[in-house]
């Protein structure tokens, strides 16, 4: 299962749009800052070989699900204006709780207040996990953070960690109470010898002291559960459509005309698979 999410700025992007799923063909799109609306993107998506769903949520209104799936086969958990939440019960698929999310920009949020509410995050990921009785839960969105920063590692917050031998310990005591982990592989991507082409998903240049220019915003985490199911070489930070589009100038940076936001895509196994 090709889970796909993109941060498309608020910009007409049918075309684009129609170019990722000629050339990745996921079978779960996650949009945030659309600029289309989702019947228009439904009509530009579906074609002779897919036909996409708007997997609607009447709260959530910064985070968009089109997908390959009925409603029935993905029922919506719980959400806020900034997340949502889906159970995966897609069949040959083990059972997943995915949550897409568009989280507080830095242009109104300093990291201290990013972090600070990742609290509310982690207690409704607690509450969804347990109502479930399933912690196979997959993050996946534009997080407004790079995985280092506080709010991505604390243990209050999304507590994702770099590798997954730590990860498979699933859980971490403080002060007497359980923490568990989240796996976060987006950290392989920094740097000229990471993972891909690019070593992040924004690029940004300041005139000020501290300057990462290059960030991963866009991320994804799961449990440690559902580490034998994920596809650690389909992970992707996507920079090309094909031969038809370069989402990067010849520069080698984004091309911020289209977005200023690479998509991100991750696959999820068969069980059959997963055995292996």
């Amino acid at each position: 299962m090709k889970i796909i999410f993109w941060n498309t700025a608020k910009h007409s992007l049918l075309n684009e749009l129609a170019l990722l799923v000629k050339h990745q063909q996921p079978d779960v799109l996650i949009l945030a800052e659309i600029g289309n609306t989702p019947k228009e993107i439904v009509r530009t998506l579906s074609n002779k070989t897919f036909s996409f769903n708007y997997n609607e949520d009447p709260i959530c209104e910064k985070v968009y699900i089109f997908s390959k799936y009925p409603d029935k086969w993905m029922p919506l958990v719980t959400s806020t204006l900034r997340l949502t939440v889906r159970s995966m019960q897609v069949p040959q698929y083990p059972i997943f709780n995915l949550l897409g999310i568009h989280y507080q920009s830095k242009l109104h949020w300093d990291f201290i207040d990013q972090a600070a509410y990742t609290v509310v995050a982690n207690n409704i990921i607690d509450k969804f996990e347990n109502q479930q009785q399933n912690n196979n839960t997959l993050l996946i969105g534009d997080f407004n953070m790079n995985p280092f920063e506080p709010g991505m590692i604390q243990a209050t917050g999304f507590h994702g960690v770099i590798n997954k031998s730590v990860a498979k310990k699933k859980k971490r005591i403080i002060d007497g109470k359980d923490y568990p982990f989240f796996y976060n592989p987006m950290w392989s991507f920094f740097g000229d010898k990471g993972k891909g082409k690019v070593s992040g998903t924004f690029y940004q240049s300041h005139s000020k002291p501290v300057n990462y220019f290059w960030n991963i915003f866009d991320q994804v985490l799961l449990r440690p559960s559902l580490i034998k199911y994920f596809s650690e070489e389909d992970l992707q930070i996507i920079t090309k459509l094909g031969d038809d589009l370069n989402l990067l100038k010849k520069s080698g940076l984004i091309n911020r005309k289209i977005s200023d936001h690479l998509p991100i895509s991750c696959t999820i196994k068969k069980i059959e698979d997963g055995k292996k």
